[in-house]
């Protein structure tokens, strides 16, 4: 029991808010940055954002590239898969 809450503890601290990242993205373009994706953030401006067309397949593909990343955070945190059921990760 007290393994399983401090697994949630490390995961609630690495896994990125959806709706803060949706609210990023709308604003200032910023998505990759919050899921440690530096090199690809840097390139989606300089490139002004594929000049529109990263940013219309971003829009698209934004839920699950963040579901995916929270995921990934589950996983290493060695949570079960009743656990990331629960976090409607699966």
């Amino acid at each position: 029991m007290k393994s399983e809450m401090k697994s949630y503890d490390v995961y609630n601290a690495q896994a990125v808010n959806g709706g803060n990242v949706w609210v990023m993205f709308l604003l200032l373009g910023w998505s990759y940055g919050s899921m440690n994706q530096m090199v690809k953030q840097v390139f989606y401006y300089l490139t002004l954002g594929g000049c529109g067309i990263w940013t219309l397949y971003r829009l698209f593909t934004l839920s699950g590239a963040i579901r995916k990343y929270n995921k990934g955070v589950a996983v290493r945190c060695g949570m079960s898969t009743e656990d990331m059921l629960k976090l409607e990760l699966i």
